[in-house]
């Protein structure tokens, strides 16, 4: 037993030191400059832009609409109380209404965008994923926020320039 026992604990230190004396690779990448190189961004940036500007200028039309009533109320006074009343009801069915489009439309950008960048962030995911199985790293880092690495060595691996070209970027 105590034969065992040793040749259980001999062979857990030669293990051990087999894992430990080989080489760890460790990376980093700018995710956020990865995905601002990367051409299909500005692509999906442009129709984001294009829905935006359509959104704005449907709401600038419906306020500028809304401002005419409003200053035509304020100089009715010819107006009964029920017309006065009708009005006042419409202009708040206005505010409403533009308040509605405005709500739905940030949604709808919001919503668009995750729909646009969601493949680009794939691609990106998995051009990464391929590089570091490749190359043999253990952990890449996203050095990006600045906030999940606090430290990096000049033995960590900008794989940056690796990853551009698994995804074609000059």
């Amino acid at each position: 037993m105590r034969k065992l026992v040793k040749f259980m604990l001999s062979a857990l230190c030669v293990c051990s030191f087999g894992f430990t004396s080989q080489a760890q690779k460790f990376g980093h990448i700018n995710y956020e400059e990865l995905v601002a190189a990367m051409p299909e961004r500005d692509e999906a940036q442009k129709t984001l832009e294009k829905e935006y500007n359509e959104m704005k200028s449907i709401l600038e039309s419906m306020s500028v609409e809304f401002n005419k009533k409003l200053l035509a109320s304020q100089s009715a006074d010819t107006l009964s109380e029920t017309g006065k009343k009708m009005l006042a009801q419409e202009l708040q069915d206005m505010q409403t209404r533009i308040e509605q489009y405005q709500r739905n439309g940030e949604q709808h950008l919001a919503q668009r965008q995750q729909e646009l960048l969601e493949p680009l962030l794939d691609k990106a995911e998995k051009a990464i994923k391929a590089v570091a199985t490749k190359e043999g790293f253990l952990y890449i880092f996203d050095v990006s926020t600045g906030s999940q690495v606090l430290f990096f060595s000049d033995k960590s691996i900008d794989i940056m320039p690796l990853v551009k070209k698994e995804l074609g970027i000059q």
